[in-house]
């Protein structure tokens, strides 16, 4: 049977994980929000933003683009305390360009504190904004680590994350 082209939607699942140790002296930036109920902020070479991150990763890897260190390496001076929406839009214009589309996105943030129910409405309506999708197609999820491991103890703070692209191919 011979090799044929598809004329219908391609269909790529992505995810994306990361995590930052907690440090004081530095704002809590999680999803482009700045936590305000934080007394500590994520250290990292940029603005660690966890949740950023981990949406980057997965959107590079739906698309096979690599990942967010391969872009944004923490050696270059250049992204030296960037502002994480930054690099994600850079990463958003990437995938648009190649005529990928975000279906849907679920996210769930990893934090013993502070608690993210409050934030959790807040970052689902900024990341929506971020990725110019309507809010219904993203999701975000809050687990505290019951006091387990680097999480549960207050020590770090990770993110996952899954996204659901489509192409559409001629």
């Amino acid at each position: 049977m011979e090799n044929e082209k598809s004329t219908s939607s391609s269909l790529r699942i992505g995810e994306g994980h990361d995590t930052h140790r907690t440090i004081s002296g530095r704002p809590l930036i999680i999803g482009g929000v700045h936590i305000t109920d934080a007394d500590f902020g994520l250290d990292g070479h940029s603005d660690a933003d966890v949740l950023l991150h981990a949406v980057i990763d997965a959107l590079l890897g739906a698309t096979g683009q690599g990942d967010i260190g391969e872009w944004f390496p923490n050696t270059s001076d250049e992204w030296k305390n960037a502002n994480s929406t930054k690099l994600l839009d850079a990463v958003l214009q990437s995938i648009l360009k190649r005529g990928w589309r975000i279906v849907n996105l679920d996210c769930t943030i990893h934090a013993e504190r502070p608690r993210m129910a409050l934030w959790k409405p807040k970052i689902r309506i900024r990341l929506a904004a971020l990725l110019n999708l309507l809010p219904d197609v993203v999701n975000v999820k809050a687990k505290s680590g019951e006091k387990v491991g680097p999480v549960g103890r207050g020590e770090s703070i990770s993110a996952d994350v899954v996204v659901l692209m489509v192409r559409e191919t001629v």
